[in-house]
């Protein structure tokens, strides 16, 4: 009876330790199983994803590497690089941002102190007044510049050739509508058609071109990647000539940078003879402008330190010698000698020998008004440095920026208060003098709109 009165209890009991413990049977191995194989299936998932995401910024990066070579090969034997600053693009951040930036710029320029006795804006010599590459066989090109209106056409045979813009008959613009045809150029209006010496040779519906009547012609010579015309005030033929010089038929294209600058074209070459300006105005690193804000940082990025003299000829020549080098701490790096001639009053040769190679380096400045000038770098190099010459076009161009800005904002000071560092200036200027005529242009003349009623 005993054991019946407990059997009750002991299977309670034996129910409720089945009840609280694990389950070790095949359900609970089951279960194990699957929580193992799902970490494992977890485990190689994450490893797949992670493998698969490193191969994949692997192949990326290696993309990315192979379309920036192409790009590199290409902008520097394929498509040359090009880069352009308008006026109103440098020398302005201190005029604030707004819809309306343009009209302060342009209040800004017309309300600017240019100076007294400025001397005339287009003084005598070769100007550059297209590119060679732009100016394509049986193309026109309208050009003002010089304080003229102009057409700049090449004929079918291949040589450029300069024309005043408008058509004696009736004033029909020859560069905008007008048609090369051989060597001459024809007008849009009544096809009245001029040869290469501006001689008008013949008119529809007439068998006798009429007598006396011609454009007027310049003096023009293609070198350097751009077309030149002589401008003399004295109607001279050229004084000097220009020839290629042997490295443009060596070395290769590979690019250009252009400026507009607001300034008298005498302030622009003078800056060569300027040597204390290089120090001042081009030492700060063009990797970084932190060692101009923070001159803690300016021995350990780096700096600019440049020695040059100018030298002028006899003739209308001058010559400058520049030696550059990149310190960082005590160390001299990229050291580059250059040799520069100006010749004439818009026409400049720089060549350039660095541990990478030598580089050829044109620079014209042309008058487009009285105070705005155009001012172009092409650059040359050999083929086994074409991309480092690339590179130069837009270093060249930071580097100009810096003058452009305090140039677009300054004023012409014909009495300098001298000191002994700008002998230089002084003799530039006497130098200079020289591309000035009896019959030049003067500034306020050359400021007067010929449509003032």
């Amino acid at each position: 009876m005993a054991d019946r009165q407990h059997f009750p209890s002991a299977i309670t009991e034996a129910v409720s330790s089945n009840t609280a413990c694990p389950d070790t049977g095949p359900k609970a191995e089951t279960t194990n199983i699957f929580l193992l194989l799902q970490r494992n299936i977890t485990i190689e998932s994450s490893k797949h994803v992670f493998s698969s995401i490193v191969e994949y910024i692997l192949i990326l990066t290696l993309m990315f590497a192979f379309s920036a070579i192409l790009y590199v090969i290409y902008k520097s034997y394929i498509s040359p690089v090009f880069y352009k600053k308008e006026l109103t693009e440098v020398g302005f951040d201190h005029i604030p941002q707004g819809p309306d930036k343009g009209r302060r710029i342009s209040r800004a320029q017309a309300s600017r102190r240019m100076g007294s006795k400025l001397p005339p804006p287009y003084p005598n010599g070769w100007f550059a007044v297209a590119e060679t590459r732009e100016l394509k066989v049986g193309s026109a090109l309208s050009i003002d510049a010089l304080g003229q209106n102009l057409c700049v056409y090449r004929g079918e045979d291949g040589l450029a050739r300069c024309v005043d813009a408008y058509c004696p008959h009736l004033g029909a613009n020859l560069a905008v509508g007008g048609t090369v045809r051989g060597s001459c150029i024809e007008c849009p209006f009544h096809k009245w058609r001029f040869n290469a010496a501006g001689t008008c040779v013949s008119l529809p519906g007439s068998d006798i071109a009429p007598k006396g009547v011609s454009i007027r012609t310049w003096c023009v010579v293609e070198t350097d990647g751009a077309v030149w015309i002589w401008h003399d005030a004295e109607g001279r033929e050229p004084l000097w000539e220009i020839t290629d010089p042997p490295e443009l038929k060596e070395f290769g294209y590979r690019g250009r940078n252009e400026f507009e600058v607001s300034a008298h074209i005498q302030e622009i070459p003078e800056n060569g003879a300027d040597v204390p300006h290089l120090n001042a105005v081009h030492s700060s690193s063009l990797l970084s402008d932190l060692g101009e804000r923070y001159p803690v940082l300016h021995e350990i990025i780096g700096r600019h330190v440049w020695n040059a003299d100018w030298t002028k000829s006899d003739d209308h020549t001058s010559l400058m010698h520049i030696t550059q080098e990149y310190k960082v701490l005590k160390y001299d790096l990229a050291r580059i000698d250059v040799k520069v001639t100006q010749i004439g009053p818009g026409h400049v040769r720089l060549f350039l020998k660095t541990s990478v190679g030598p580089f050829y380096i044109v620079q014209s400045v042309t008058p487009l008004g009285p105070l705005l000038q155009k001012v172009i770098h092409r650059v040359y190099s050999p083929a086994y440095n074409a991309p480092v010459g690339a590179f130069l076009v837009r270093c060249e161009a930071y580097m100009f920026e810096r003058d452009v800005t305090i140039w677009n904002s300054k004023r012409f000071v014909s009495a300098p208060a001298y000191v002994k560092t700008d002998k230089t200036i002084r003799t530039f200027r006497n130098w200079f003098g020289q591309f000035y005529s009896e019959h030049s242009l003067g500034f306020r003349d050359a400021l007067q709109n010929p449509l003032d009623w």
